[in-house]
C-alpha cells in the first residue's frame, strides 16, 4: 500500500525573471496579469518541478518558511509558513510560478525504480487525489489548472537523505524519484501588492486554500541569487 504522507502533494511558489511569453497565454482583468504554462530560467516546467521537489526532500528548504529561495539562476522559490502564507519582492519583470503535484520514489510501496514506473505511479495519484486547482490573482476570475497545457512531468532525479527525514533511514540514504503535477507562471504584474492563492478541489467537491502568495513588485532593480523575503 502507498504511503501517501511520502508521497506528498505540495505547492511551490517561484518568481522568474521575464522570458518570452507561451503563446495561449490567459489575461487577468486585475493588473493585467497574464498566466502561462510553466518555465524560466533556462528550465522546463518539469524541471522546475523536479529542482524544487530535490530541495525539499534533502532539507535545504526547511529554515525558511514564509520567505523565498533560489531555485534557479533568476528563479525564486516561494515557501508557506505555519499561516500558509509566502511573502516575497519581485520586480516587474520578475514571475511567479504556482504548482502543485506529487512524488513517487524507490523507497516506498510499490517500490518503482525507472522513471517510468515512478511517473505513472506519481500521475496516479494526483489524479486519484485531485479535481481541480484554482489559481487566482488579486481577486480576479479562478483559473482550473488542472489541464493538459499546464501539465508538469519531472525528470528523474536522485538526492541525498537529511538526517531527519520522514523516510526513518540513515542520513546519506539516497533516494530517486519522479515527479508529476500542474503549474503556471503568473507574469506582467505592476509595480504593488498582489496576492495570489491556490485552491485545491479534491474529488469529494470539498476545497481547501492551499497556499497564498503575497508578492510585493518594486520599482527598478533585478531579481537576483540570495535568499530574501518580503521586509
Amino acid at each position: 500500500m502507498r504511503h501517501l504522507r511520502h508521497t506528498v502533494l505540495t505547492a511551490l511558489a517561484i518568481a522568474l525573471c521575464a522570458a518570452p511569453a507561451t503563446a495561449a497565454h490567459q489575461h487577468n482583468d486585475h493588473g493585467r496579469a497574464v498566466i502561462s504554462p510553466a518555465r524560466g530560467g533556462g528550465l522546463t516546467g518539469g524541471e522546475l518541478q523536479a529542482e524544487a521537489w530535490a530541495r525539499s526532500l534533502s532539507g535545504s528548504n526547511a529554515t525558511f518558511q514564509g520567505t523565498c529561495t533560489t531555485l534557479a539562476p533568476d528563479v525564486l522559490q516561494g515557501h508557506g509558513g505555519d499561516d500558509g502564507i509566502a511573502r516575497c519582492t519581485a520586480t516587474p519583470r520578475s514571475r511567479l510560478y504556482v504548482g502543485f503535484g506529487s512524488f513517487c520514489d524507490d523507497l516506498e510501496d510499490p517500490f518503482p525504480v525507472t522513471e517510468r514506473e515512478q511517473l505513472a505511479c506519481a500521475r496516479a495519484v494526483s489524479q486519484e487525489s485531485l479535481k481541480e486547482l484554482n489559481v487566482t490573482v488579486d481577486n480576479g476570475d479562478p483559473i482550473n489548472i488542472v489541464r493538459p497545457r499546464f501539465e508538469l512531468i519531472s525528470p528523474q532525479r536522485t538526492i541525498a537523505l537529511p538526517a531527519d527525514n520522514d523516510f526513518h533511514v540513515p542520513a546519506g540514504t539516497p533516494l530517486t524519484f519522479t515527479a508529476h503535477g500542474w503549474g503556471v507562471v503568473v507574469h506582467s504584474l505592476r509595480p504593488g501588492r498582489h496576492t495570489v492563492t491556490l485552491e485545491v478541489v479534491h474529488p469529494d467537491n470539498s476545497r481547501e486554500l492551499f497556499i497564498t502568495i503575497i508578492l510585493k513588485v518594486v520599482r527598478g532593480g533585478h531579481s537576483d541569487d540570495r535568499d530574501h523575503g518580503d521586509d
